[in-house]
């Protein structure tokens, strides 16, 4: 799920849902002491089991926005995950260079911005 299907779903709340919908997102966090990877990595309870139990609590609406909000926070990847591999120009140089190449090696940070 986009961001933007998420945000279409949670713009149809009332303030009261969005209200308690913020109430789960809080007990959810505290619940879990970090984020959902680190959560699921180190065996802790996920955000979709602290909500199941939440089950008969919550109108409709607020569980499908927080439903929507956990399909979008689950999609992309995940702790431990290789990045796709691609391929790019240095500055300033004819040579080009692979991800993948550095992999095992050193870290790569890649920054993207205007310099202008």
């Amino acid at each position: 799920m986009l961001k933007s299907q998420r945000d279409s779903v949670v713009s149809r709340l009332s303030t009261g849902d969005r209200q308690d919908m913020r109430q789960v997102i809080a007990a959810i966090k505290e619940a879990r002491g970090g984020s959902p990877d680190m959560a699921a990595a180190e065996g802790r309870i996920t955000a979709r089991e602290i909500l199941a139990g939440w089950q008969g609590e919550l109108p409709d609406q607020v569980r499908s926005a927080l439903e929507a909000t956990l399909v979008r926070d689950e999609t992309g990847p995940k702790v431990g995950d290789f990045p796709a591999d691609f391929n790019l120009k240095r500055l300033g140089s004819k040579e080009w260079v692979r991800l993948s190449d550095f992999r095992g090696k050193r870290p790569v940070a890649l920054a993207f911005g205007s310099y202008t």
